[in-house]
């Protein structure tokens, strides 16, 4: 009967980060410890104190983190197994999440019950490690796996292979005589789907830099803001401090506002409505400083007394960052533009000058927090705000131009918001990212603001209007080839029944997926197309039937907010058509093209290594033999770009270039440019650039048809660079 049937129509994929833990050891508190050795496994305990364990059990479900390593940091009592003195990894086989409980090998050498004090952290590295769900409980188990795959035209898991080993014994006839199972290979995985969005690029190529236009106060009646005020204004009634707001996208500026009530959300004297840009009141100013009219230490909760970032807007009303190198009283010194003209923005008469929130500590690549001082940080809410980083500092993406400059980009990056730290966990004043940082951030060159989705845009939430499809507020990602690639893990069920949790289901995970390949390809037969090859490193099946699965629009993406949590807005899940596709080679647009492909190749391969496993097996084990059979790592290879068109030949251009071998090098980028359909001018982009190409082939041949002659390129390509324009903070 059908409904004891698994079937397609009750199938569900879903995917989300890898972004590993830790925990913080604070002396005076049990945040965790080593609980027990037997054999050559040990037993660490861990307590609620830690952002990531909540009424005693661990938020990730049952031994979801078997297969990952974890590091002893930083080591104070727990010096024997300190990663840096000692280079001791661990392997984690085994996560009891009743009892907050990881089970690792090899043996630690602290003893048993020895206390972790302020100093000894545990690490877990993010790869394979699916990012953890707030809200999540014993009983109804998940990751935080809630992203939208996209417009799935067809999609393959990357299905185990055992390599099964046979042996003939001398002397025991022409059978096989032994068979054993030995490693898993998890490869075939494909994703084809119609691009709705340039998102999976990201996991293909590895470096990312984004950037919205941040936060603003919103109201909808004079001298009142609705729903919040930015994170850094300073909290309490500041009397004596003298704000101004500017319009958004207007020069409409009000500098009246002699208080901001933070508890009653109040501004007085503010006569405007909207959403706007509230402030400091500037003072007129020359050279490199700016001056307010009022303490910056009154208007702002924490700003970095020696270097930060402050946010303006243009005569009409566009966003401008500028940076800062001192605070003294009313004066910011050393200031420079990040976006051209805030400065001089900053040091007119009666605008307002927003200070971002200051980063107490520098950030380094591979870090999961960000220290923004214990008032910001519990402004944050866990798993529905975002952090965005602005950055004066810039990173030299690949690329072949002459000049280095532009090459450089700003380093900027926004995250979503996992975890609060707090006294008790030794981690006060820092928020937890989902994601891994890119890039280092020094502390005096960048500040942070906070940014959450609604249904509209009040408060610059990033929003499509229904009517004109106008992206309100849009966050401009790049994309660009890195010597790392992000890791991601793909949920996949199957049920009988229409229910949120089967008795009967199929739950599957694989983490610790990379991206072998991605093409982007366009014809005249209608949306544009992408197809990404992965691989897997684990495989993990739900065998308790406490999981419960994301369905897309019954539990995840269920309202309008929560699909841009997804990444499926509501009037942005339409896909990049062809008609709205221009293609530029040669310096010159390709007018008669009818079909183009452009590929990224990784050679990622998936690695073993001899390492055995002493725990007890059972047939109930979500990760069988604790992962050893599985790939422990996938590392990447050389990178390789291919593109390839199909154009009716218009005149001997393409030949010429193919008979004079000309490379273009710092000339003629090609570029794919692709726009969404709609009535107003700001809507979803994406534009690809190749840099440094060279033709390699260029086939003219006369057809038989006596139809056109149709010629068949094929380029050969350096560099690759993506640049859209979205609503979503993260991809």
């Amino acid at each position: 009967m059908a409904n004891t049937l698994f079937k397609g129509d009750l199938a569900e994929v879903s995917f989300g980060k890898e972004t590993g833990l830790r925990a913080n050891g604070y002396t005076g508190q049990t945040n965790w410890s080593h609980l027990s050795t037997t054999g050559n496994e040990s037993t660490l305990t861990f307590g609620d104190n830690n952002y990531w364990v909540s009424g005693g059990n661990i938020l990730l479900p049952d031994n979801l983190l078997v297969g990952c390593t974890l590091k002893i940091e930083g080591g104070d009592a727990y010096s024997a197994d300190h990663f840096t003195n000692t280079k001791r990894t661990y392997y984690i086989t085994g996560v009891d999440t009743t009892n907050a409980r990881i089970t690792v090998q090899p043996a630690m050498l602290t003893a048993i019950n020895t206390a972790s004090k302020t100093g000894d952290n545990v690490v877990i590295d993010f790869f394979k490690a699916p990012t953890f769900e707030g809200t999540m409980t014993d009983a109804a188990q998940q990751a935080k796996t809630d992203q939208f795959i996209g417009l799935l035209n067809e999609f393959a898991i990357p299905e185990p292979q055992i390599d099964v080993r046979k042996q003939h014994i001398v002397g025991l006839g022409r059978d096989v005589n032994v068979i054993t199972s030995g490693r898993e290979t998890m490869s075939g995985g494909n994703i084809q789907l119609n691009a709705h969005t340039m998102r999976w690029i990201k996991y293909a190529l590895g470096g990312h830099t984004a950037r919205s236009q941040g936060e603003f106060a919103f109201s909808s009646v004079a001298g009142t803001a609705v729903g919040g005020l930015p994170l850094n204004i300073k909290t309490g009634t500041p009397t004596t401090g003298l704000f101004a707001v500017q319009v958004y996208g207007t020069d409409t500026t009000d500098d009246s506002i002699s208080a901001v009530n933070t508890s009653t959300l109040a501004m007085t004297n503010n006569g405007e409505t909207g959403n706007m840009l509230l402030g400091g009141r500037a003072a007129t100013d020359t050279g490199t400083d700016i001056t307010l009219d009022s303490n910056i230490a009154t208007l702002f909760e924490n700003a970095g007394a020696t270097g930060g970032v402050f946010k303006v807007l243009s005569s009409a009303g566009a966003v401008l960052y500028g940076s800062y190198g001192s605070i003294s009283s009313a004066v910011m010194g050393s200031c420079a533009d990040i976006d051209s003209g805030a400065l001089a923005r900053a040091q007119t008469d009666n605008k307002a000058v927003y200070v971002l929130a200051a980063v107490e500590s520098d950030i380094s690549t591979g870090d999961i927090r960000v220290s923004v001082g214990a008032t910001n940080a519990a402004k944050f809410t866990a798993g529905s705000t975002y952090v965005q980083i602005i950055d004066k500092d810039k990173f030299t993406i690949p690329g072949q131009d002459e000049a280095v400059t532009s090459r450089q980009i700003h380093k900027h990056e926004l995250r979503r918001v996992i975890g609060i730290g707090s006294t008790n966990g030794g981690d006060a004043g820092y928020i937890y990212v989902e994601e891994p940082f890119m890039f280092d951030h020094t502390a005096t060159s960048c500040g942070v603001e906070r940014l959450q989705y609604g249904s509209n845009s009040n408060r610059g939430s990033a929003h499509i209007d229904s009517t004109s499809k106008e992206l309100q507020f849009g966050v401009t990602h790049t994309y660009f080839g890195h010597d790392v690639l992000p890791s991601f893990t793909i949920e996949q069920s199957f049920r009988q029944k229409d229910v949120e949790a089967d008795s009967k289901q199929l739950l599957r995970l694989y983490s610790g997926c990379k991206a072998t390949s991605a093409t982007v390809s366009a014809d005249t037969e209608g949306e544009v197309k992408l197809e990404v090859a992965y691989e897997a490193s684990r495989h993990y099946t739900e065998t308790t039937n406490t999981i419960t699965p994301h369905r897309m629009f019954d539990n995840t993406a269920n309202t309008s907010t929560n699909r841009k949590i997804s990444g499926i807005a509501i009037d942005g899940e339409k896909p990049f058509l062809f008609q709205d596709v221009n293609v530029n080679v040669f310096g010159r647009p390709v007018l008669r093209g009818t079909e183009f492909s452009l590929q990224v190749a990784n050679s990622t391969e998936a690695r073993w290594f001899i390492r055995g496993y002493e725990g007890t097996t059972s047939d109930n084990d979500q990760v069988q033999h604790g992962g050893t059979q599985m790939p422990l790592e996938i590392t990447e290879g050389q990178r390789e770009y291919t593109f390839t068109m199909r154009a009716m030949v218009e005149d001997d251009r393409m030949w010429e270039e193919l008979r004079t071998r000309r490379h273009h090098r710092n000339t003629n980028d090609i570029t794919i440019t692709m726009t969404k359909v709609g009535s107003n001018a700001t809507r979803e982009t994406a534009t690809i650039t190749l840099e440094d190409y060279t033709i390699m082939k260029a086939d003219h041949q006369v057809p038989s048809d006596k139809g056109p002659v149709f010629a068949e390129i094929e380029l050969v390509v350096r560099h690759m660079k993506v640049t859209e324009n979205s609503p979503y903070y993260i991809m």
